[in-house]
């Protein structure tokens, strides 16, 4: 069967914060020496390539984008093809007094990890690195190798610098109109497509709460333009910590509101373009609120992670990107991007939202029809801001990795109890987690995929799990040693469309709907005025009101 080739875009400091996770899970997932082929197809995401030494390579099918200052040791060409040059060891032909050389901007050294990348004789895999401590941007935990192509960098905006801030929706969509980016990077996207033989669409991972926002929009609708028939899954994500909301004064308190109210906007612009010109998008966080301030972290019960650190936020939100993406990703699936619009946007629900359970909580030595009878909690908690996903009229989309089948149920001779389970009867995970959701559910539409293999959690994925999770990513009957790292989990994720989407979309309409656009000098002088901002807000509501209850499957 022929592979159907995807084209990821990623735009913002955090949305390749996920990527950066994201990209390290899939190539972690790679299995050289396996004799048990891997059940993913990942000739979808990635291109093979060779080098001027002709050395094969194989790399995201990727494209990025990010501010100037903001690729810390990383160099926008990488260092895959061409080995970096250090300036002060360069072959020059002039004499040492007629050269000067000048660096621009702060430098940023390679941190221990980066380092021991590029010595054969370290497995950084086995190693363990203080990430929380040493990781400052995305760069500093990149596992991935990209292509010289990949990486676009925003000249005219510094990365963290309050003067001139990247943060309101028509910088990017000015940004985008300029004949130096829009040409360079239209190019890039035409020079990915023309490679592929059976090209299907992009993966559009978004920043939405800053001038990314406009960016995306536009290249969103320049996409739109030239690839119509092409689908587009749009990922906005947020942060679930802004620096900002740690208010100590007066001054900080109003600067932190108008910073807010900045956002909210951004996101009802993103949001109104994403509904047009998508097949559909996703809402991703760890903070419950997401709007004007994230608001509290989604807790789970088997997780320790610290939601101001970007580090630890993105990682959760990959880990459910790589899972609910596998069923269009998989060597035995004809499934594809279309066929997932087509599933979860009818009565045009184009937005949708995402859940993750991280990780499955199976006991060791247990089986999945124990832990299903056993359950009392939700089996998934929502990672989209606003939204508390129901069990009634649902389309749904679940999937479950990390399983084998030999861990379904107990053997007949040891069964017991179990054989009285109308649930013994399934042969297959596939079959139980779909009785499991019939029974849990209410007029719901349930799509299950099962993949055997697990998430690889080795380094440098963040070690925040509870320390009950075993090695093997099980729930333990005792806490494991600190030194103890995990190397995969189980994991189950999902992508959902029920009424309360609707409820998401009310809550962000009814925050906008309390700003005056007029007073942000960003938007006014911006080809953004009331009238356009009131056209915006009429939009997301009239899409909320798709998700009324009286819709049913």
């Amino acid at each position: 069967m022929s592979t159907k080739e995807i084209l990821t875009l990623q735009f913002g400091h955090y949305s390749n914060f996920v990527g950066t996770h994201w990209w390290n899970l899939q190539d972690l997932s790679f299995q050289y020496n396996s004799s048990i082929p891997s059940e993913i197809n990942h000739d979808v995401l990635y291109r093979e390539g060779r080098t001027n030494k002709g050395e094969v390579t194989f790399t995201p099918r990727l494209l990025l984008v990010d501010l100037k200052g903001s690729l810390g040791s990383l160099s926008e060409e990488c260092d895959l093809y061409e080995p970096k040059i250090d300036p002060s060891k360069a072959q020059i032909n002039w004499h040492n007094n007629q050269v000067q050389v000048q660096q621009v901007g702060p430098s940023h050294s390679k941190n221990q990890f980066q380092q021991d990348l590029n010595d054969p004789n370290k497995c950084v895999l086995e190693q363990s690195y203080d990430f929380e401590k040493t990781t400052k941007v995305w760069s500093d935990f990149l596992y991935s190798r990209f292509h010289p192509r990949t990486i676009e960098t925003i000249k005219e905006y510094q990365y963290c610098n309050e003067n001139t801030p990247f943060d309101a929706f028509p910088l990017g969509s000015a940004l985008w109109k300029t004949s130096q980016f829009i040409d360079d990077f239209s190019d890039k996207i035409r020079s990915y497509i023309e490679e592929c033989d059976h090209f299907q669409g992009f993966h559009f991972l978004t920043d939405c709460t800053n001038a990314f926002s406009g960016l995306s929009s536009s290249c969103l609708e320049f996409i739109r333009d030239e690839y119509d028939r092409k689908s587009v899954l749009v990922l906005p994500v947020i942060p679930s910590y802004f620096s900002d909301n740690l208010i100590s004064n007066d001054n900080e308190k109003s600067q932190s509101l108008i910073n807010d109210s900045v956002r909210v906007i951004n996101l009802a612009l993103g949001f109104n373009q994403f509904n047009t010109n998508s097949s559909l998008f996703v809402p991703l966080s760890v903070g419950c609120k997401g709007w004007r301030q994230p608001g509290p972290k989604r807790v789970f019960k088997n997780l320790e992670y610290d939601n101001k650190m970007a580090y630890h936020s993105s990682a959760i939100l990959a880990a459910a990107l790589d899972t609910f993406t596998l069923k269009h990703r998989l060597k035995s699936s004809a499934f594809t991007l279309s066929d997932l619009g087509a599933d979860l946007t009818r009565s045009g629900r184009k937005a949708v939202a995402a859940s993750i359970n991280m990780p499955f909580p199976m006991k060791e030595n247990s089986d999945l029809l124990e832990c299903l009878d056993n359950y009392q909690e939700p089996l998934y908690h929502s990672i989209t801001p606003n939204c508390d996903i129901g069990s009634r009229r649902l389309m749904q989309h679940i999937t479950i990795r990390g399983i084998k089948e030999g861990q379904l149920k107990k053997p007949l001779d040891k069964a017991q109890k179990q054989r009285e389970l109308p649930a013994y009867r399934a042969n297959s995970i596939q079959e139980m987690m779909a009785l499991y959701l019939a029974y849990t559910t209410d007029a719901t539409a349930n799509n299950v995929t099962v993949v055997q293999e697990a998430l690889n959690v080795k380094s440098p994925f963040p070690q925040i799990f509870a320390k009950n999770i075993g090695k093997n990513g099980f729930i333990s009957d005792h806490n494991r040693l600190s030194e103890t790292r995990i190397d995969s989990i189980p994991l189950l994720a999902g992508l959902h469309s029920g009424s309360e989407i609707g409820e998401m979309l009310e809550s962000l309409h009814t925050e906008a709907r309390k700003i005056k656009i007029n007073r942000f000098h960003q938007f006014a002088g911006g080809d953004i005025d009331r009238d356009d901002y009131e056209e915006c807000l009429d939009n997301i509501f009239t899409l909320r009101e798709n998700y009324e209850d009286s819709y049913l499957i």
